[in-house]
């Protein structure tokens, strides 16, 4: 469908935000214990996350209590050890490396749960995961940070500030780095693929106060001698931030958003958007639903908001 004439592309996002149904958010876990007794009994029980699947016999409810009440003397020996300085040290390099199994997760959601800010219950920790200003992170419920993730929020103990929060129901893929310097904040439900980079924070190559002075990229240099851009970085629910792109400081992604693979993204996004182009990004068209939820009310099917939003992937000036 061609573009409406005049309509803005704040107007296009809300009209294309009224096409879809977004659901309730679902119950999410909380509690001291790392894992949940539903988490538990999946594991067990082989059935993953397929609540649906879970079987709560009688016998299978005391088995996980029992195994409930072991884990929870473990995980408490762990966040104990956690917390001694030269303990660890070896303990993170341990855990970090521990094979990717039921005891590796375990062990690096108990070592974080001592570690960071806060942490949810039923989050998967993967192997390599690397945190630094663990003060400054909050991870929430049922996520994902896979393999090799590394997270830099600055360390207070060193004068460092930063800030780095992640919702509940989130994946983070493997290789990704979030550079929190200047905050950044992930909404629920969000997908950010394998080698995505989030930079709160990054070097310029020319320093405002003094644009005739050569100012060095490299983080080693006098700070008189480079100028840091600090701004944070929100990326809405349900977003989704393609492999290898890049987000770069004071960006917002808006819900539903989709910035696809290998995209340098330097302003924000609008809800719904489809952002994608070699080096920096534009906006491409809008994540239209294929067809009408039945879960919407007859009220948000209006002829002239279908009409007046283009086909997902249309380009858009």
């Amino acid at each position: 469908m061609t573009k409406v004439p005049g309509l803005s592309p704040q107007a296009e996002s809300a009209i294309v935000g009224r096409l879809w149904f977004v659901a309730p958010p679902p119950p999410v876990p909380r509690g001291w214990l790392v894992y949940s007794t539903d988490f538990v009994l999946a594991t067990l029980q082989g059935c993953g996350t397929q609540k649906d699947k879970i079987r709560r016999a009688a016998g299978w409810m005391i088995i996980a209590r029992l195994v409930q009440g072991v884990m929870a003397v473990l995980q408490a020996l762990v966040m104990l050890l956690a917390v001694f300085p030269v303990v660890s040290w070896f303990l993170e390099t341990f855990v970090r490396v521990f094979t990717r199994n039921p005891v590796g997760f375990f062990l690096r959601a108990c070592y974080w749960k001592a570690r960071l800010k806060s942490l949810g219950q039923d989050t998967i920790i993967d192997q390599g995961v690397e945190i630094w200003g663990a003060g400054n992170v909050e991870i929430g419920s049922c996520c994902h940070i896979n393999t090799s993730v590394r997270m830099a929020a600055g360390e207070q103990k060193h004068g460092q500030h930063g800030l780095i929060r992640v919702g509940n129901f989130v994946h983070i893929g493997p290789g990704a780095h979030i550079a929190g310097r200047g905050g950044v904040e992930i909404g629920d439900f969000v997908g950010i693929m394998a080698y995505a980079h989030l930079y709160s924070a990054t070097g310029a190559i020319e320093h405002p106060a003094d644009p005739g002075q050569l100012v060095s990229m490299s983080h080693t240099a006098p700070n008189d001698r480079q100028y840091i851009v600090e701004a944070p970085i929100v990326i809405e629910p349900y977003a989704v931030v393609g492999m290898m792109a890049r987000i770069m400081p004071g960006v917002r992604v808006g819900q539903g958003a989709v910035v696809h693979g290998g995209t340098e993204v330097t302003r924000s996004v609008l809800p719904f958007a489809n952002f994608a182009g070699s080096a920096r990004g534009r906006l491409i068209g809008w994540r239209r639903p294929r067809r009408r939820s039945p879960n919407l009310p007859p009220a948000a099917e209006a002829p002239q908001d279908t009409a007046a939003a283009p086909d997902t992937g249309a380009a858009v000036k």
